[in-house]
């Protein structure tokens, strides 16, 4: 089977830990490579789960892992009053991930570790689209709350395919993040984009998760601030589901799960190989590749200040 010249980047971190197996899984059918990247500890400066994250290695040889410090006092503070501090790392990772891309890809698909693709339902339209004619395109996705089994009647389009020479570091670290590579990029473009029979081929299991893994979601995300989260997660799962949702209030319908995905016991790893493929970024290095040395700004970033009220498009 002939795959397609695409990069599936998956930002992942191990409270996503029973989604990363179905990405995974789905994405091999039509990614030419994928790259899972994570830091090692959480946003909020908690360690992650590093038993859990040896286990996940060793489970999925066909990925490149690669594993980066959390290092924010090595980072510029300027840099902090343009982009919040969660945004900035979600985007320093797909940020690290270009630069392990294979001379091959084409074009990079930009998803989170719970936003799992229907891997055939996607190779079949990539087979009969004209993707390639497009500088960035929005993938369509399905929402779900609490369950696999509720699935908003209203569609989102987060998932991002772009191609690789369109991208740059000046377009990736923004606080819009992914909207921003969308809005930012020339066209030709489009957004909303479903499979021929005008359906999502992404499910994006936002909020289907147990309690503690919605208070951990809520406590490292670039959200956290919004709003009273741990009060809302508590009355949401204080009675059974009503039907609609605290954080948009879409409306429901009750569908078969698309994967297999069990809030009722701990995702299971089994390991396939001995070590994993795995890449270690120290400190140096990280500073070295986002071009942070010795807290001097590069050119890319003094552009990025600059460009901060975008007036056109970025153009490589």
């Amino acid at each position: 089977m002939q795959k397609h010249p695409i990069a599936t980047i998956v930002n992942f971190c191990s409270n996503d830990a029973r989604f990363i197996g179905a990405c995974i899984e789905q994405a091999s059918v039509f990614s030419s490579q994928i790259i899972v990247v994570l830091c090692d500890h959480f946003f909020d400066g908690t360690l992650e789960n590093r038993t859990l994250l040896e286990e996940i290695y060793r489970a999925y040889p066909q990925c490149l892992f690669i594993e980066y410090p959390f290092i924010p006092s090595e980072i510029p503070r300027m840099m902090f009053n343009q982009i919040t501090s969660a945004q900035f790392w979600h985007s320093c990772s797909r940020l690290l991930a270009l630069q392990y891309l294979e001379a091959s890809i084409e074009m990079v698909l930009f998803l989170d570790a719970d936003e799992v693709p229907d891997g055939w339902r996607f190779f079949r339209w990539l087979n009969a689209s004209d993707y390639r004619q497009h500088v960035v395109l929005k993938m369509a996705n399905y929402w779900y709350f609490r369950e696999p089994i509720y699935q908003a009647q209203s569609w989102e389009d987060t998932v991002v395919l772009a191609q690789v020479r369109a991208l740059s570091p000046e377009l990736l670290l923004q606080q819009d993040d992914r909207k921003a590579i969308y809005d930012l990029l020339p066209g030709p473009k489009r957004r909303n984009v479903c499979s021929s029979d005008g359906q999502p081929m992404f499910h994006h299991f936002s909020w289907v998760r147990t309690r503690d893994e919605m208070v951990k979601k809520v406590r490292t995300w670039g959200l956290k601030n919004d709003r009273d989260w741990i009060s809302l997660i508590t009355q949401e799962l204080a009675h059974t589901f009503q039907g609609t949702d605290f954080i948009h209030h879409y409306k429901y319908n009750i569908v078969p799960p698309p994967f297999l995905i069990d809030l009722e016991l701990p995702p299971i790893f089994f390991p396939r190989c001995k070590d994993g493929y795995v890449i270690r970024i120290s400190q140096r290095e990280f500073l070295d590749k986002l071009q942070f040395k010795e807290n001097i700004l590069p050119h890319w970033m003094s552009n990025l200040i600059k460009l901060l009220d975008f007036k056109t498009p970025f153009r490589r």
